[in-house]
C-alpha cells in the first residue's frame, strides 16, 4: 500500500516512498510512471512549485556558468555551496547509497553524485534514514526537472567535474511519459518533434542559430538596419508566387500573407533607409517536397547605390563569414576548400549566352516575349516543353533554365552564379544596357542544382515599373499564369519620391541550413517540420 509521501515545505525534497516495502524487496513496477504518477496526480502543487516558494538555491549558476567556473579544479571544493538546475538526462545507480545524474540544459550537462553518506555528513537532515535516500534516489526518472545543491567535486575513478550534493534534490517538474530508449524511424520522428528532441537532442535546431546569428553579425558589421515589414496586407507581392489568402473580419475584407517582403523593404529604401534587411517568414500557396515547404524564412537586404557586379562580391563575402563563423561541418569544410581554391569566388554563366550553347537556338535572334517564337524555334531542335506548363514565356524559359543550365552548370559545390536573366522574367530589375534590355541586371547562386540566392539591381523608375506590371498582368490574363505579379499602383506611386538605385538580395534561410548540415531535407531543418507534419502534432 502506498503511504502518503513525505512534504514539509516546498523547499524540501520530494520523496516518493513506501511504506510497506523493504528495501530488498521493491517491486519495481510500483516505482514506474503509472505508479508515480497516481502520486503525482494527488499532490500537483507539490511536484509544480513556483520558483519563487522553492528555497535552497543561494549560488544559483546555470550548468554552463559551472563547467566554466570549477573546470580547472583538482580536488573538491567542500566550501562552496552552489545550486544548478536542470532536466535528468539518465540515471545510473551504484549500489544502494549512490547514484549518478547526467544533467542537462540546452548547452551544456553536468554530472551530479548522489551519495548518502556526503548526504548525512554536509546536510542538516541528520534522521535521514538510507531507505528514504533509497526511495529518494529511486523516484526519479529521466525527464524529471530538478534543483540540487553541492559542491564542485571530481569523481573518484574518471576525476569527471561534478556536483557533489549535500541535500536531496528538489523535484520542480516530473515527467509523466517514459522516454523510449532510441528514436530512429523518420516517420515517428517527424510526427513527435518533442520526443524526437529529446531523445535525438537538438543539434540541428541550435546550429541553425549559430547560422542565422553569423548572417545577422555580418550585415550589422555593414552598418545595415533590421526590420519587419507587414505579412498581412490587401495585395502581396513581389515574387511570382501564389499567395495564401484569408478574411479579416474586423475589416470585411479579403488579405493576403506575403510572398516576399521586397516592396515593403524597397519603400523603406525610399524612406531614407541606404541599407535595411529583414529575416522572416513568407508564403507560398505551393506544392511540398525535399526542398519547398509553403512556409519559409528567407533573408532580403536591400543596398543603395549597389550594382549588380557589387551584390555578388557581397554574396561572396557573406558565405565566406558564414561559414568561417559557424561550428565547422563536413559540408562546411568541403565547401570553405572549395571556395579557397578558387580565391573565394563564384563561378559565373551568362544565361542567354550558355542556353544558346547547350540548345543550339540564338535566342538572341528570337522575340523571346513571344510564347509561339519560342516554342517554334525549341520545336525545330525537338525540344519539348510540358503541356502542362503554362505557356507564358517567364515559364517557358523557367523550365529551359532548370534543364539546360541549372542542371548541366550547376551541380558542383562551388557556387555558381546565373547572371543577366530574360527581362521577361525579371519583372522588378533594371535592364541590362549591354543588350539594349534584353536581359537584367539579375542573377541566381545555385550549388548542388539548388538555387540559394536570388539578387539584382532593382528598376527605380516608377513609369518603367509599371509598364513591367502591365504586361506581366497582361501574360495572367493571357497565359493564366498565376506566378505574374499583379500591378501595384500604390508601390509605383511611392516610388516617385525618389527612389534611388539599389541593390536587392534574397536568400533562403532553410536551404542554407540544409546545405551546411548536410541535410537531405527542409523538414530536418525546421523546428517542427512541414506543413503536413505541423498537422500531426
Amino acid at each position: 500500500m502506498l503511504r502518503k509521501h513525505l512534504f514539509v515545505t516546498t523547499a524540501r525534497p520530494f520523496n516518493f516512498a513506501l511504506r510497506s516495502y523493504s528495501i530488498h524487496s521493491v517491486d519495481a513496477s510500483v516505482l514506474d510512471f503509472t505508479k508515480r504518477n497516481a502520486i503525482i496526480s494527488k499532490n500537483l502543487s507539490h511536484y509544480y512549485p513556483s520558483l519563487s516558494n522553492v528555497q535552497g538555491h543561494a549560488n544559483l549558476v546555470s550548468l554552463g556558468e559551472f563547467l566554466r567556473s570549477f573546470r580547472t579544479i583538482s580536488t573538491d571544493q567542500p566550501h562552496l555551496r552552489t545550486t544548478v538546475r536542470g532536466r535528468i538526462h539518465s540515471i545510473r545507480y551504484l549500489g544502494k547509497n549512490m547514484c549518478f545524474i547526467d544533467l542537462t540544459t540546452t548547452s551544456a550537462s553536468l554530472q551530479l553524485i548522489l551519495n548518502y553518506n556526503l548526504l548525512k555528513k554536509h546536510s542538516s537532515a541528520s534522521t535521514l534514514s538510507s531507505e528514504e535516500f533509497f526511495q529518494h534516489i529511486h523516484g526519479l526518472k529521466p525527464g524529471d526537472h530538478i534543483q540540487a545543491t553541492g559542491f564542485p567535486g571530481l569523481s573518484q575513478r574518471e576525476k569527471t567535474l561534478s556536483l557533489k550534493c549535500t541535500s536531496q534534490t528538489t523535484v520542480l517538474s516530473p515527467a509523466q511519459l517514459p522516454l523510449p530508449p532510441k528514436l530512429i524511424d523518420p516517420i515517428k520522428r517527424k510526427q513527435n518533434r518533442v520526443v524526437d528532441y529529446l531523445v535525438n537532442g537538438h543539434t540541428s535546431l541550435v546550429q541553425r542559430h549559430r547560422i542565422i546569428r553569423s548572417l545577422r553579425q555580418f550585415l550589422d558589421s555593414q552598418e545595415f538596419i533590421e526590420v519587419e515589414t507587414p505579412i498581412l496586407s490587401g495585395k502581396s507581392n513581389g515574387a511570382a508566387a501564389e499567395p495564401f489568402v484569408t478574411r479579416s473580419k474586423s475589416l470585411d475584407t479579403n488579405l493576403e500573407l506575403r510572398v516576399a517582403p521586397e516592396l515593403w523593404l524597397k519603400r523603406l529604401c525610399v524612406g531614407g533607409i541606404d541599407r535595411v534587411y529583414e529575416i522572416g517568414k513568407v508564403f507560398r500557396n505551393e506544392g511540398i517536397d525535399a526542398t519547398h515547404n509553403q512556409e519559409f524564412t528567407t533573408l532580403e537586404f536591400y543596398q543603395s547605390y549597389t550594382s549588380m557586379e557589387e551584390l555578388i562580391q557581397l554574396s561572396e563575402q557573406l558565405l565566406k563569414h558564414v561559414i568561417s563563423n559557424i561550428e565547422p561541418t563536413p559540408i562546411s569544410l568541403e565547401l570553405s576548400s572549395k571556395l579557397e581554391q578558387n580565391g573565394w569566388k563564384f563561378k559565373r554563366v551568362e544565361f542567354l549566352p550558355t542556353l544558346s550553347q547547350e540548345t543550339g537556338i540564338d535566342f538572341t535572334a528570337l522575340d523571346i516575349d513571344n510564347p509561339s517564337c519560342l516554342l517554334a524555334a525549341l520545336g525545330e531542335r525537338g525540344i519539348t516543353v510540358p503541356s502542362s506548363l503554362s505557356t507564358s514565356p517567364q515559364q517557358i524559359l523557367n523550365k529551359l533554365c532548370a534543364e539546360f543550365i541549372e542542371n548541366r552548370h550547376c551541380n558542383d559545390l562551388l557556387p555558381t552564379v546565373i547572371y543577366h536573366h530574360p527581362a521577361v522574367m525579371s519583372p522588378l530589375a533594371k535592364g541590362n544596357p549591354g543588350d539594349g534590355m534584353l536581359t537584367t541586371k539579375r542573377f541566381e547562386i545555385f550549388i548542388r542544382g539548388k538555387e540559394y540566392i536570388n539578387a539584382y539591381e532593382e528598376e527605380n523608375c516608377p513609369q518603367t515599373q509599371l509598364d513591367k506590371f502591365e504586361l506581366q498582368n497582361l501574360a495572367r490574363q493571357r497565359y493564366g499564369d498565376k506566378e505574374s505579379l499583379p500591378v501595384d499602383t500604390a508601390y509605383v506611386n511611392a516610388m516617385k519620391w525618389g527612389m534611388p538605385p539599389i541593390g536587392g538580395f534574397g536568400l533562403g534561410i532553410d536551404r542554407l541550413c540544409m546545405l551546411l548540415l548536410g541535410k537531405q531535407r527542409i523538414e530536418e531543418v525546421l523546428s517542427f517540420g512541414c506543413v503536413d507534419d505541423v498537422n500531426r502534432q
